[in-house]
Formats: structure tokens, sequence, C-alpha cells
């Protein structure tokens, strides 16, 4: 069950049938989950949001240690100091009676968490591109991120926190402390902390480092601490925009009818 030395018959890879089932099952179940918490409110979702920072908390504390049990010591397994990572610190921060803490974890969780997640399921290249979809590693990612994206919807959903564009600093903030951290965690022990010194599984942008190392981790992090945010941001206001149309348009119909 935890072996991991795969040839390439066995592992699930990406864009295969076992990914596309992965996705079926992943955004099916979402919507499932999401349907029977419509009726959650502010309280409510406090309290979902604690059992799911535990739960997170409790998978990482076990996959950290399953890795330093079966693999030889590597930094870069280890240290959760990479973008997803991130949701482990943000849902606690959410937590917190400090509204500043609280407001920088709602940011991470609503307006990076969401578009984060949806881009490692429709690409997990750190898990499917390794393992068979049945190995732990995948079920703990997908999993994982599942409920990355969850959350995030679920706090907008039940007006926990509404995203406001001033939040952003509280983003940038958060994302630029840790990949401060991981670039000179990156530079000490040559690891790929924040993914600042290589692309895994993007080799398209392997040109950029052939060109500058460092322009490559500028790159990526301005990609994460800036244009993720807008990204999710945008995605927010259209999906509001998408909505309050909708409603406009079932109202009119039904004064129509009562007419």
């Amino acid at each position: 069950m935890f072996y991991d030395n795969f040839d390439k018959n066995d592992i699930c890879g990406i864009f295969t049938l076992g990914h596309f089932v992965a996705l079926a099952i992943f955004f099916a179940t979402i919507v499932l989950a999401i349907y029977l918490g419509r009726n959650f409110d502010k309280n409510k979702m406090k309290k979902v949001m604690l059992i799911i920072a535990i739960l997170v908390s409790v998978m990482e504390i076990i996959k950290i240690a399953i890795r330093i049990y079966k693999q030889p010591f590597s930094y870069g397994s280890y240290l959760p100091f990479y973008f997803c990572s991130i949701f482990l610190f943000a849902i606690w921060l959410c937590l917190c009676k400090n509204k500043t803490l609280q407001n920088t974890g709602f940011a991470f969780v609503t307006m990076g968490g969401i578009v984060a997640s949806i881009c490692f399921t429709v690409y997990p290249s750190t898990s499917l591109l390794l393992y068979p979809l049945w190995h732990p590693a995948s079920i703990h990612s997908l999993f994982y991120h599942w409920l990355m994206l969850y959350t995030g919807i679920m706090v907008i959903k039940s007006k926990l926190y509404v995203p406001n564009i001033k939040h952003f600093w509280n983003y940038f903030a958060l994302i630029s402390v840790v990949c401060a951290v991981a670039l000179i965690l990156n530079t000490k022990l040559d690891t790929n902390l924040m993914f600042l010194s290589d692309p895994f599984g993007l080799d398209f942008l392997q040109k950029i480092i052939d060109v500058s190392p460092w322009l490559y981790a500028f790159l990526a992090y301005i990609t994460q601490s800036v244009l993720v945010y807008f990204l999710s941001y945008g995605l927010y206001k259209f999906c509001v925009y998408i909505y309050c149309k909708f409603e406009h348009n079932r109202n009119a119909k039904k004064v129509e009818t009562s007419e």
C-alpha cells in the first residue's frame, strides 16, 4: 500500500481515464457537500472550519511521519512551504480573534485556496504523475485540495467572510513572508519550496530559468502573491454578477406571473 517504486504502467498520469474519474468524483462530491451545507450559518461554518483545521493538521503530521519513515531525509519532502500548504496556516488564522489575522487567513482561503485547489485537481503533477490513483499520496492530495475548495466556497456562501479588495495587502503580506522564508531555505538547503527554484512539471518555464534563475523566482513570487489574488477576485466578482443577474430575472418573472 505504501510502495513507491512504480513503473509508467502503474502510475495514474494526467488526463488519463483514472484522472478523469478522479475529477468527476472530486467535483460531484463538492457539489453534493455544498448542497448539503446550503443552510449553514456563520456559527455553523466556524465549527466546520475548526474540524477541517484539525483534520488537515493531523493529515499533514501523518504524511510527514510516513515520509520520514520511508524515504531518505529530504527537507523538500517534509517542510510545508508550498503554495497549497499555506492553507494549513491560513485556516487557523481564520479562527483567531484578531481581526487582521482573520482577514489574512480568509483572504488566502477564499482568494488563493479556491483557484489553487482547482488548478491542482486539473493538473496534479505532484501526485498522479508519480503514483497510482489508489495510492495514499494521491488520495491525501486530492482530499486535501477538496477540503481547500469546499472551505473557500462555503466561507463565502455562508457569508462568514465577504472578499474585500482591501485585504489584498493581507494576502500579499502572508505570501511574501512565506516566499521569503522559502527563498532562504532554498538557498541554504537546496530545496524547491514555493516552487521558487524549479517549476515542477511545467517544463515550458524552464526557458526562463535558463535565462535567469532569479528572474524565474521573481516571476513565481509575483504570480503567487499578486496574480493569483486578482484572478480569484475577478472570478468572484464575475460569479456575483451572474448570480445577481439570475436573481433579478427570476424575481422579474415572479412579478409578471403574479400580475
